[in-house]
């Protein structure tokens, strides 16, 4: 916007420059006077200006008819001096940024007849002059039109590619999260299922060996059989720490956060525990969706997330500064935490408003 209202501005205060010093030379080529030609012109530079402070697209068309209106106005006021038609080819060029592209080139051919009008207008023009001047300042809009639609589509081709990389960045953060949780469950069950089946079959052995034996050999096998139930206990320990994740659910939730854009601010209890395995899987896939969700729709710079235990609940809590909405509509990401909450008997709410942003708590009763 800067670089396009900076070179529209230079380009408009050449055209004043070179009429103000025609009109001081004696130019007698106004149409109706030098005061509506200056007041045209001040219209015009007005309307450009205000395209910098109108936020978003409000009015744009509104905004582009009377940039448009006034630019051939200043044309018309003053067509023995060609260069006035200069401000034909800013408001051409600035169509692109506000129509599409068929709708750009329409406004572009109705001010090359704008030109053609002017000129055919001039007492004694010479036909060859008209289309002359026709040509090249039609010429002029054209290309300068063209220029446009094909910065813009490059901006917003910058633009998607920007969005793409940052939704691939963070499916591989989530991805790296989901990995080591799955792969903790994984371990925990072959322990369980391997290694804990055959302690436990062991300390039956040797609780018949105890039975079956006397003196010294009765003292090492009751040895062994304690040691037997002591590791079997250990194991039992060890599994549930892998499954229940208590100091380790931080850290998958600090991996699916390590994104660029938006930035996430995350505070959560580092002596947040869970016995419940399924509790502390609900509570990353929470995460994961609430990460996701933000970066999918929000356009936001900025994500707070508070993981905090409160009384007998484990309480999450998003916001996002992105654009927000007026209706939060549910899609498969948050019915799915809320089904997934709803299950463990748990609570989801959510809010949001225009220019707002999102927020979004999550209650999970603590095990």
């Amino acid at each position: 916007m800067g670089l396009r209202l900076g070179s529209a501005l230079i380009s408009t205060g050449a055209v004043g420059v070179v009429v103000l010093g025609w009109q001081r030379a004696g130019g007698g080529g106004f149409t109706a006077g030098p005061w509506p030609w200056w007041i045209a012109y001040g219209l015009f530079v007005v309307v450009l200006l205000r395209d910098a402070r109108v936020p978003g697209r409000w009015g744009a068309e509104i905004w582009l008819l009377l940039l448009c209106s006034s630019a051939a106005a200043v044309y018309l006021l003053a067509a023995r001096s060609s260069v006035t038609a200069v401000l034909l080819v800013t408001s051409a060029s600035s169509a692109a940024f506000v129509l599409s592209v068929r709708a750009t080139m329409a406004v572009t051919i109705a001010q090359i007849g704008v030109v053609a009008l002017g000129q055919a207008a001039i007492a004694g023009a010479a036909l060859s002059d008209v289309v002359t001047t026709t040509a090249m300042f039609g010429g002029f809009q054209l290309f300068g039109a063209l220029m446009a639609i094909t910065a813009l589509r490059e901006t917003r081709t910058r633009a998607r590619l920007s969005e793409v990389n940052e939704e691939l960045r963070t499916a591989q953060a989530l991805l790296r999260g989901s990995a080591q949780v799955g792969e903790r469950l994984r371990i925990s069950r072959e322990l369980h299922d391997l290694v804990g089946h055959q302690l436990t079959a062991l300390a039956l052995e040797l609780e018949v060996a105890a039975h079956h034996t006397e003196g010294d050999a009765a003292e090492h096998v009751d040895r062994a059989r304690r040691t037997a139930k002591d590791l079997l206990t250990d194991l039992r320990r060890a599994v549930s720490r892998l499954r229940t994740t208590p100091a380790e659910v931080p850290a998958a939730v600090g991996a699916m956060t390590a994104i660029a854009k938006p930035e996430v601010h995350l505070d959560i209890d580092d002596d947040l525990e869970f016995t419940d395995p399924d509790q502390a899987h609900a509570l990353v896939r929470c995460m994961q969706e609430i990460v996701t969700n933000t970066v999918r729709h929000a356009d936001a710079d900025h994500l707070w997330i508070t993981v905090t235990r409160t009384g007998g609940e484990v309480v999450i809590s998003a916001r996002d500064d992105g654009r927000g909405t007026t209706e939060v509509l549910p899609g498969n990401g948050i019915t799915g935490m809320r089904e997934r909450l709803t299950h463990l008997g748990g609570t989801l709410t959510t809010t949001s408003a225009p220019g707002q942003g999102f927020r979004l708590e999550a209650r999970l009763p603590a095990s």
